[in-house]
């Protein structure tokens, strides 16, 4: 689908040599080929590339990610993996958390060793609108992976940690009905006192990423995946991307039509904004400024648009919390959440 091939890292391609692998494991290394029988490759990603594999012991299939350093004529370790890793340990297990197995290393790379998941969400949502025009999934089967999302968002924050590239294709989903959060590799530790260090503004991919880091914020919260989240949320509900920008100024335009245009009694922050205040970026007149969100999702109960636009809201200290989001009346309102047993299923 064109709509996402711009934005797309999940591709196939052709399996690579798995000789000479080597897994650390209790210490000693030990030959990955004994272990695993590659089955092929099954994803491409920024940091990595993925293949399906099989245990030769459990006879389980694993998810193996090769590493990729961002110069892979590196000797480094990259620091995308050592965030992955650290992450993944900090959070411990999780049932909507992708499941880190353990680390193999070779002279080809570093791999991790996660449990395996059928599908991404991305590709699965993206296949079906192509057909159809539509979600594959009911208002009921999206209040069940909203829930579940929510709940690893939850668990990961109270870790104090922000996930920061919150995104469909970063989501799994397993033949049981079970969505995965996946892919830690920009996540990064933060401080539940406020005082944290000044971060990039270049986290989060272009169609998930929060108006703040649009408007050069350095400093940040775990509100930015609460905004991705809202931007799923729709995607859920309507098989497509919610603002799917070219560019940042392009970004910035989808979402000021679909949002408005904010003020300062909206989002008090926003005027110390800095490319607003440098004058890179200049607001549109909100007087001729369109708000479309509310006709788009009319379907919506009242419960239902409260929650989208309070995931959806320019103040990042107005968006709530996982766990606030998780009470709302929305998932008690009819249709009810689909039971995991009764979720879809996909080839």
């Amino acid at each position: 689908m064109e709509i996402r091939k711009r934005a797309r890292d999940q591709k196939a391609g052709s399996e690579v040599d798995g000789r000479n692998r080597r897994e650390t494991a209790n210490g000693r290394s030990v030959n990955v080929s004994d272990l695993y029988e590659k089955i092929g490759r099954v994803g491409e990603g920024t940091y990595g590339i993925v293949y399906k594999a099989r245990n030769l012991q459990t006879k389980e299939y694993v998810a193996l990610k090769r590493c990729i350093p961002h110069n892979e004529s590196s000797d480094g370790f990259p620091v995308t993996t050592l965030r992955e890793i650290q992450s993944l340990r900090i959070c411990g297990r999780h049932p909507n958390v992708v499941a880190l197995e353990t680390v193999a290393v070779s002279k080809n790379g570093v791999f991790l060793v996660f449990e395996f998941c059928e599908h991404d969400l991305a590709d699965l949502i993206d296949r079906h609108y192509q057909k159809h025009k539509k979600s594959p999934f009911r208002e009921s089967s999206v209040k069940t992976l909203l829930i579940q999302l929510l709940g690893a968002l939850d668990y990961v924050h109270c870790h104090h940690l922000i996930h920061r590239d919150l995104k469909l294709s970063n989501l799994l989903y397993t033949r049981r009905g079970v969505l995965k959060l996946a892919d830690f590799g920009l996540s990064r530790p933060f401080s539940s006192s406020g005082n944290n260090a000044a971060l990039t503004p270049q986290v989060a991919s272009l169609w998930y990423r929060p108006p703040e880091l649009l408007l050069g914020s350095r400093q940040y919260t775990q509100s930015i995946d609460i905004w991705a989240t809202g931007c799923i949320f729709a995607e859920f509900l309507q098989g497509m991307p919610l603002l799917n920008g070219k560019t940042e100024a392009d970004q910035l335009n989808r979402m000021f039509h679909t949002l408005g245009v904010p003020d300062d009694l909206e989002w008090p922050d926003l005027p110390a904004m800095p490319l607003l205040q440098d004058g890179t970026i200049r607001l549109p007149d909100r007087q001729t400024s369109l708000n479309t969100l509310l006709d788009t999702f009319a379907f919506l109960s009242t419960e239902g648009l409260r929650l989208l636009c309070t995931l959806l809201r320019y103040d990042p200290n107005r968006r709530g919390t996982a766990r606030q989001a998780l009470t709302s009346h929305y998932f008690s309102d009819l249709p009810l959440p689909t039971t995991e047993a009764d979720m879809p299923k996909f080839r």
